[in-house]
């Protein structure tokens, strides 16, 4: 145990967050990388600069590396270190036997490794505080001053002795020089190598990786691993020269040339065989072994050159200035290079940049060069529009270099990028061009900020995500259009409106990024919108420039002064200030809302006009301050956890949020007038806005005629005071033909007349998009449709839109969509909002205009019209044209929104039939672009086409379908027809292969939604068939997310199989997106989406055969389903509700937790999840070795062989014999306190034989039957009694049987006839003895119900002598009739029992023996009475606890009910219980003790003297 206590230690200082008294100035590395063993080894040396006087000793960063600590010197001489692994944390010592249920001590272990335990030390103002730098781990000590060598000259300065031959070194005396010799050890974290492992049929490459926080650049080389420690760098790679060299692979020429040298030649005596090593790949062909080996590193190439060692290794240097040690990156394979700059670079352009011009270079793997060509086209455009907007590019290239197996997609370092190939894609391919481009862009921009300039601070965070993509965006702008830009920054707000809910504030986020790329995803959201929002109040401003210019002076005093911490970051206060230098805008409050605060506000704005003084009176009122519970989803289940777990704590929503607030209202006369207004501090803020024209009111008629006018030629009844609006959009399908044919409708004459009385067309307000927030107006339809109609603004169009979304169905609003998918001189974007609405007018009370509609529009674009022979007309469809990305784009939309339309709980006949003829006839013959896509998202429509609004989920759909009944026949023809469909697709996929499989990931994707909604039978073989590693990392993942969704999560083989995948792949890609998956899987059963099928409760009746409502336990556990969804905790404790049964689950998780492949990052992950799964144990079994000890003994010599006379010449020898044991006993046994005991009652004193009591009764005969006759039984017989008794009593003096016949409630003897107790019962003690007195009634003698009345009891004369204290012992008799009489006894017998009271006393051992012996008893014909301690005004009728149970129960006559003379008794209080059974029923009046606290037990398991 002692030996585990320094990791730990180390880790709890790590957590004490020590900054070190030295900077760094300068670093170099030289790695040396082996494919084959997947290792890299090399030298790292420190320049440093001690910043405090006698610095002893320095602390530095090294991970899952061996140093050499013996060979570490300090200006060249040998000093001694320490080194300890932070990551041996990640592994249990071997003593420790841990499971699932000690998470929480694996947890505590790896505290230290954390993010959040790291300091958050400013980078400016270091120097002058005489902070130094910030190690991570603390895992490696230097001694600076070896023993013997050191001398102080001056105060500040540290001088090391040398030796001669180095005095004439020119090396400054002032920096202190530390070289470290590392090697690599088992790679978790930091490198990633592709294509060496058997099986793995890639092109073999290596590359870094990189995570937000620190520790992964030490996972490399041996650095101070602090993101504030910035300087220069240089870097010497030694890789193999080819493919062929890095896994010792020669050509075939040269292995039969090696084979020919040596063939001939004899080996000689001794001489040992040179067998070239084995290859640790497969075998490649002769071009793949000749590809050479390129090494792409952060910094420029300063030098290249063959290892004068090995001829089959070169070595490759580069040189970068000012980086911090996480922003070092290299990749090392056979890259191809693609010079981006001068392909897509024209000579005018380069001639107007200049020197500001950045040369882009493009690496990829073999193959890949026209996919990167293409891919990365608009980089080169974003460079050069990056360059005079903003700055010149920092660096001297810009290199992007696409690998494998990337979780993110893309990485930023010094002056270079590292993408995963999932963004490459071909010329023929269209769709992911426009998110791909943004990715690559937004890497470019990191090089300006986040890579070049960072934050000061973690609470800075947010401006640097906020200027890439804000700059990002802005390059989009140029490349995309206006409307696009526009359109994209409407829908990312109105996204974060519905994410900012029970979030942190951007200030606060930063501390939080290292939980999960959910906090970074968040925060890529709003912060370039809050920066979108801040440039539209500066711009409003005369005199400002905006954002963009307060970047463009950062980058500039960045580039000029790159050494100085002050230039080279960014803080909160200081971008602030520069925002208010350039504009006379002063930020305060959207700096304290925004950005220090959460939320977004909602707004209700209420408009009238008000005709007496001709204003227009708005009510702006704010509701954000009464939040709303939010519904937690399965994407959002782990990202609650995790920041419940965090102390991630909801920011403060401001009550009321302040600013200005532009309105334009478009009055009667067309001119639109902007009116600049600010929304105050109040709850409600009103405003009163001048009306400018003339005219009160404008006719809707007279708009109509004008424009009717305008398109014949005549206006000659055009009237002076019509206003004439040409160009208008949406002015479509206006014929009386059109309207007929497409079922167009117009307002009722109602809404026209109010049209006529508005004074004004519509109000924009926040025009100039100065808000985020969530707004609602009491503006009526048709002034959202003038909004639409007349505004050229797409934000206004947008806003229409979702305004028709919310509005109820209505003819007149399937116009307005209809027509606006008609007009293409909408933007796109707008034209698909209307598309996907149109499903919601698919309605019967409209005729199912909608269905109609849509089938029109597509069959106007993409259809042609074809007339037959006989007149008939179809509309086959069109050969593909995807030249117009517009159309395309609506193209797509159209078959999802017929497949969601309704009739009768179904997709119409017409509809699917629709969508089927459009994928069976589709043609992309002529077609330029590919139709992979477009494929797919017809078979999703025809999926979802065939999921009805209802099933039954005990059965699927296709099973229950009616062949008799014709349009059940049909639907389940047209089933059937469609999976054929989808197997043919995917068929087809595994020939043609399409862009990353997307038709097998569709048709997955499609049979899953089928199962899912119980259209078709689940069948998990469609899915597990996918999951070998043959297949692409995507179908993979697919597969699993579908067998997930099913809720085959509770199997056990797919739950082995999952968790497998999660902690053995070779791919970081896929481990990572499979924990998603599989933390969708918990998220469903924790949220109670796939519950383990309960029973069907039974129903219960009443005595009239009424069934009983069972309404408040059904509500009740809807009100417990509905709280797991709103609240974590209730969530994760029903999680472990689900999971309390299965036994396998902990064993196969833990099994993951402990896989030496997953990194620190993933084991967390685990570890977190099992703290939601299980609940902690306190105990631990630990495995100790017994000590050892030596043993001496003597050896007796062979005396016997030696005669007396040598014997006495030799000399006195003793041979002694050392062995080593155990020590199971210590040496001096150590004093142990004795527990505590507990109070016991006093011990029985000796059993003393009792005296025979008899009992005699009278001859007078009872009420029960005859007792006359008959002989006496005998005496009887002395024997031991087997029960103790406390105080014996002597015998009861005989009493008349008058007396005996009546039972008192407080008897403790009864007499029964022993017909009643021929069979002993099973839960019925034996009596102590029985007595048989008395003749039997005869066996065909019966007694009368009503003659069996007791008669009064007799008083004894010792009841009025003696005192109340005294027990009283009273015998009852009773006489039944039974066939079954003893022979032995005449027929004539009585039974009297003795009940015992102090069952709960007696040992285990004696009630076993009772019990065994109870026959004996019971067919005994005498009683030995033992009488019950005194106990006064008690009864001795029962007992309770476990002498209750044991008494005799009281016989039943022969209709069911009890004997008129035998009434059943109620328990009484028992005396003090057994020590035993004490803790489980306390006595009465009496509470139980509070348990003891709990206390971690350590199990130590000695193993045996063998194994050890």
């Amino acid at each position: 145990m002692e030996e585990e206590q320094a990791p730990d230690a180390a880790g709890a200082a790590a957590e004490q967050t020590f900054n070190e008294p030295f900077s760094v100035i300068k670093q170099e590395v030289e790695i040396e990388v082996n494919f084959r063993d997947k290792t890299i080894s090399g030298l790292s040396t420190l320049h440093i600069f001690p910043v405090e006087d006698d610095v002893d000793e320095i602390w530095l960063d090294a991970r899952q590396c061996e140093i050499d600590t013996e060979n570490i010197t300090v200006n060249g001489v040998k000093v001694p270190a320490a080194f300890h692994d932070p990551y041996d944390l990640m592994e249990a010592p071997p003593q420790w036997q841990l499971g699932v249920g000690q998470h929480h001590i694996m947890r505590s272990r790896m505290r230290s490794l954390t993010h959040d335990k790291r300091p958050d030390l400013p980078i400016v103002g270091r120097e002058s505080q005489i902070l130094g730098c910030v190690p991570a781990d603390r895992s490696l000590r230097i001694a600076l001053r070896p023993e013997g060598t050191v001398v102080k000259d001056e105060p500040g300065k540290i001088k090391i002795k040398t030796s001669r031959a180095d005095k004439d070194s020119t090396e400054d005396k002032d920096l202190v020089k530390v070289a470290i010799p590392f090697r690599s050890k088992r790679v978790r974290d930091g490198l990633h190598f592709v294509g060496v492992d058997d099986g793995d049929s890639r092109y073999p490459h290596v590359y870094t990786r990189h995570t937000p926080g620190p520790g992964t650049a030490s996972c490399i080389f041996p650095c101070v691993d602090d993101q504030g420690s910035r300087h220069p760098w240089k870097v010497s790679i030694k890789c193999p020269r080819t493919l062929g060299d890095a896994f010792a692979q020669p050509l075939a020429t040269q292995s039969a040339t090696l084979a020919s040298s040596g063939a001939n030649r004899k080996r000689k005596l001794g001489e040992v065989t040179s067998s070239p090593p084995q290859p640790h790949a497969a075998p490649m062909v002769e071009e793949d072994k000749l590809k050479e080996i390129t090494v792409v590193c952060s910094g420029n190439l300063s030098g290249e050159q063959i290892d004068p060692q090995d001829e089959t290794k070169k070595i490759m240097t580069f040189e970068c200035q000012n980086s911090a040690a996480h922003h070092i990156a290299f990749a090392i394979g056979p890259f191809e290079h693609v010079d981006l700059w001068s392909e897509f670079r024209t000579e005018e352009a380069d001639e107007k940049l200049g020197a500001n011009a950045a040369k882009v270079h493009g690496y990829c793997l073999p193959g890949r060069t026209d996919e990167v060509r293409h891919t990365c086209a608009p980089i080169v455009a974003a460079a050069d529009y990056f360059a005079p907007e903003f700055g010149k590019y920092p660096f001297e290239s810009y290199k992007v270099v696409f690998v494998e197996d990337m979780i993110q997609d893309t990485a930023a370092a010094t002056s270079m990028s590292l993408c995963s190939t999932r963004l490459l894609y071909p010329e023929h391919v269209i769709d992911p061009e426009i998110e791909v481009t943004r990715k690559l862009v937004h890497a470019l921009a990191s090089q300006y900020v986040g890579v070049n300039i960072v934050p000061n601070q973690r609470s800075d965070s947010w401006i640097v995500v906020g200027i890439q993509w804000f700059m990002t965006d802005l390059f989009m702008k140029s490349l995309c259009g206006n409307n696009w830009y526009r359109f994209h920054l409407k829908t990312m707000s109105d996204k974060l409106i519905d994410a900012d809910v029970n979030r942190p504030s951007l200030h606060d986020l930063g501390h939080h990024l290292h939980i999960g790329d959910f906090e970074l995803d968040f925060m890529s959201l709003k912060a370039p919108l809050v920066l979108f929002i801040l440039d539209q109040r500066m711009s409003k401003i005369p005199g400002s420039t905006g954002v963009v210019r307060v970047i463009s002076q950062i980058v500039s005093n960045a580039n000029i002064h790159t050494s100085d911490p002050s230039m080279t970051t960014i803080s909160d206060k200081e971008f602030r200030r520069a925002c208010e230098k350039r504009s006379q805008y002063r930020p305060d409050e959207l700096w304290d809302q925004w950005v220090k605060h959460a939320g977004c506000p909602k707004l209700s704005v209420k408009q009238r006009f008000n005709k007496k003084n001709l204003n227009v009176d708005i009510v702006i009122t704010q509701t954000q301050g009464t939040p709303k519970s939010k519904t937690i989803s399965k994407e959002e289940f782990w990202r609650e956890f995790q920041e419940e777990i965090h102390s991630v704590y909801a920011g403060e929503v401001p009550k009321v949020f302040t600013g200005p607030f532009t309105i334009r209202i478009h009055e009667a006369d067309g001119t639109p007038y902007e009116h600049y207004q600010s929304i105050s501090d109040k709850d409600s803020t009103s405003l009163s806005i001048a009306y400018n024209t003339k005219y009160k009111r404008l006719k809707r008629t007279k708009k109509a005629q004008a424009a009717a006018a305008t398109t014949s030629g005549d206006k000659q009844d055009i009237q002076e005071d019509d206003v004439i609006y040409f160009n208008m959009l949406g002015d479509v399908l206006t014929t009386d033909k059109d309207v007929a044919n497409w079922g167009l409708q117009d307002w009722s004459k109602d809404v026209q007349l109010a049209m006529d009385q508005e004074s004004y067309e519509w109000i924009r307000f926040d025009c100039n998009f100065e808000w985020i927030c969530e707004m609602t107006t009491d503006m009526p339809g048709y002034m959202y449709l003038a909004q639409l109609q007349q505004d050229r603004d797409v934000v206004a169009h947008q806003d229409a839109m979702l305004f028709f979304k919310m509005y109820k169905r209505h003819g007149v609003a399937a116009t307005i969509e209809t027509r606006t998918v008609m007009d293409r001189r909408y933007y796109h974007g707008v034209r698909t909002m209307a598309v996907e609405d149109l499903p919601k007018q698919a309605d019967p009370d409209l005729n199912y205009i909608g269905l109609a509609q849509l089938v029109l529009c597509f069959r106007h674009f993409f259809c042609d019209r074809v007339v037959g022979k006989g007149g008939n007309i179809t509309f086959p469809p069109a050969p593909n044209d995807f030249h117009d990305k517009a159309q395309y784009a609506v193209q797509s939309a159209i078959p999802l929104a017929i497949a969601r339309t309704r009739e009768r709980g179904r997709c119409s006949k017409d509809g699917r039939n629709f969508l089927l003829d459009l994928l069976l006839f589709n043609d992309n013959s002529d077609n330029e672009y590919s139709d992979h896509f477009y494929v797919a998202k017809l078979l999703e429509a025809l999926t979802t086409s065939l999921i009805p609004d209802k099933v039954d989920k005990n059965k699927d759909l296709l099973s229950t379908l009616d062949e008799y009944d014709d349009d059940d026949a049909e639907f389940k023809r047209f089933i059937l027809k469609t999976i054929e469909e989808i197997d043919k697709y995917r068929r087809m996929d595994e020939w043609t292969l399409t862009y990353q499989n997307i038709w097998t990931t569709t048709a997955l994707t499609c049979k899953m939604k089928l199962m899912k909604e119980h259209v078709i039978p689940i069948s998990p073989l469609e899915f597990v068939q996918y999951l070998q590693d043959d297949n692409i990392d995507l179908v993979r993942i697919k597969a699993f997310e579908c067998l997930v969704e099913l809720g085959l999560l509770s199997k056990t083989p797919i739950l082995k199989l999952l968790l497998s995948h999660i902690s053995t792949d070779k791919s970081p890609f896929v481990r990572d997106r499979l924990f998603k998956v599989f933390i969708r899987g918990i998220a469903a059963i924790a949220l109670g989406e796939n519950k383990a099928k309960q029973p069907e409760p039974q129903v219960e009746e009443d005595e009239f055969g009424l069934i009983v409502d069972q309404g408040d336990a059904e509500i009740q556990q809807r009100k417990l389903d509905a709280v797991r969804k709103e609240d974590i905790t209730h969530a994760l404790h029903a999680l472990k509700e689900e999971i309390k049964g299965n036994a396998e689950l902990p064993m196969i998780i833990w099994r993951a937790v402990e896989s030496p492949i997953i990194g620190l990052r993933e084991k967390a992950q685990l570890l977190d999840l099992c703290s939601a799964m299980f609940e902690p144990e306190l105990s631990m079994l630990v495995t100790l070795n017994y000590p050892k000890y030596w043993t001496a003994s003597r050896v007796e010599g062979s005396s016997s062989a030696v005669n007396v006379d040598q014997r006495a010449k030799q000399k006195p020898r003793c041979m002694v014999r050392f062995s080593q044991v155990y020590r199971t006993k210590p040496v001096h046994p150590l004093p142990v306190a004795a527990p505590p005991v507990a109070e016991l009652p006093p011990p029985p004193p000796e059993p003393k034989a009792p005296e025979p009591k008899k009992i005699k009764l009278s001859s007078r005969p009872s009420i029960s039957g005859s007792l006359a006759g008959g002989p006496l039984p005998p005496s009887p017989l002395a024997r031991q009694d087997s029960i103790s008794v406390t105080t014996p009593r002597p015998a009861a003096p005989a009493t008349p049987a008058a007396a005996i016949s009546v039972a008192s409630a407080s008897d403790s003897i009864s007499v029964q006839p022993i017909a009643r107790l021929s069979t002993p019962l099973a839960g019925t003690p034996p009596p102590s003895s029985s007595l048989a007195v008395g003749p039997s009634p005869q066996p065909n003698s019966t007694i009368k119900s009503a003659d069996r009345r007791p008669k009064a009891p007799k008083k004894r004369k010792s009841d009025e002598g003696e005192g109340a204290d005294r027990p009283k012992k009273l015998i009852k008799t009773e006489s039944g009739v039974n066939q079954n009489i003893n022979p032995s006894t005449n027929g004539r017998s009585k039974m009297v029992t003795v009940p015992f009271r102090a069952w709960n006393r007696l040992p285990a051992r004696i009630r076993q023996r009772i019990d065994a012996e109870r026959t004996v008893r019971a067919s005994s014909s005498t009683i030995v009475a033992t009488p019950v301690s005194k106990r006064p005004g008690s009864s001795l009728a029962g007992t309770s606890g476990a002498g209750s149970a044991r008494s005799s129960p009281q016989p039943a006559n022969s209709n069911g009910g009890s004997s008129s003379g035998n009434k059943q008794r109620k328990p009484l209080p028992s005396s003090a219980p057994h020590p035993a059974l004490a803790s489980v029923a306390p006595p009465n009046g009496t509470t139980a003790p509070a348990p003891a606290p709990k206390k971690i037990k350590l199990k130590l398991k000695v193993p045996s003297q063998s194994s050890t």
